[in-house]
């Protein structure tokens, strides 16, 4: 992957056996072992498709650090994701009112692919809706975690905003002496307080998270199986006890097609290093595990339990 500030930096490029030369309108380049020769034409206004054009003729790919206004729009939504990933966002965005006017909506950036491409969902929403509402990211981190998030912060920068990193010593908390038999549901729910403390100080009305589809489906089934209930994330809802609203604009949208998605774009995912996400212990990987096997036979699976459980949303 080869990054680049502007397209003059492709001028005389070597790249495996292909040569680039920048002209006025057009890119030249050539591969002198296999001798041929691609004119690609350009428009210095859509350069993000100009870069998709290169990667499918050469298998090269080449990332815009520095974004224009016109073309944050183009790399957010990319091609081939209407159907897979803004529709189905867009249809939860409506269906619960997720979003209104003079809304402050804090994102909370993991770092994770979920997060990242929530992000990516929100600033879109903003660029092409009707709506005047605010976007603060979040990122909570922990001070034993040595992951550089350098490249996580000029990511949010890229489209014009900044990364708030509020530092915690979190991962003392959660396996520490003490030993926890739950640690995911207690690090995740100190997260949330440290969020819902941010957001009172801030003045900030709503809470984006980056629940999709899968996760919605493996907590109900996590519940039935293992506390017998049947409470569920819900896509949206107002805390009393925090006074905020929280929303899950990704409700609707399998992690198969974020996955996709996240890959495609190159995102700045944090290398994940939680030593109980992976855990053969983990009871929510057992039940991922075994949504895979069934949709093996029937692939709606998801959509079947989602359905199911709609009069809980």
């Amino acid at each position: 992957m080869i990054k680049i500030k502007n397209l003059s930096e492709l001028q005389n490029l070597k790249v495996d056996n292909y040569f680039f030369e920048v002209l006025e309108d057009v890119i030249k380049i050539s591969n002198k072992k296999e001798k041929f020769e691609i004119n690609l034409k350009y428009n210095k206004d859509n350069l993000i498709s100009t870069l998709e054009t290169i990667k499918k003729l050469t298998e090269i790919k080449i990332l815009l650090e520095d974004f224009s206004e016109r073309e944050i729009l183009s790399f957010i939504e990319s091609k081939g994701y209407n159907k897979l990933l803004w529709n189905p966002i867009g249809k939860a965005m409506h269906q619960f009112n997720m979003i209104e006017e003079g809304d402050r909506v804090a994102i909370g950036i993991s770092g994770g692919k979920d997060s990242i491409v929530l992000f990516n969902a929100l600033v879109r929403i903003k660029k092409i809706a009707n709506i005047n509402f605010e976007i603060i990211p979040i990122h909570i981190h922990m001070k034993e975690d040595t992951s550089d998030i350098s490249e996580l912060v000029n990511y949010i920068k890229k489209f014009g905003y900044e990364l708030q990193v509020i530092e915690t010593k979190l991962g003392n908390l959660v396996s520490g002496e003490t030993k926890e038999k739950n640690p995911c549901f207690l690090c995740g729910r100190i997260r949330r307080g440290i969020l819902y403390t941010t957001m009172k100080e801030q003045n900030i009305n709503k809470l984006a998270l980056g629940h999709h589809k899968d996760d919605i489906v493996e907590t109900f089934l996590l519940n039935i199986i293992y506390q017998g209930n049947r409470n569920i994330m819900r896509p949206a809802y107002f805390s009393e006890e925090h006074q905020v609203t929280v929303i899950r604009p990704m409700a609707f949208v399998e992690e198969k097609n974020i996955i996709s998605y996240s890959k495609k774009l190159s995102l700045p995912i944090l290398e994940e290093k939680c030593p109980y996400e992976m855990s053969s212990d983990s009871k929510r990987l057992k039940i991922k595990n075994i949504i895979k096997s069934i949709s093996e036979e029937t692939p709606d699976v998801r959509s079947n339990i989602i359905n199911s459980i709609k009069d809980l949303f």
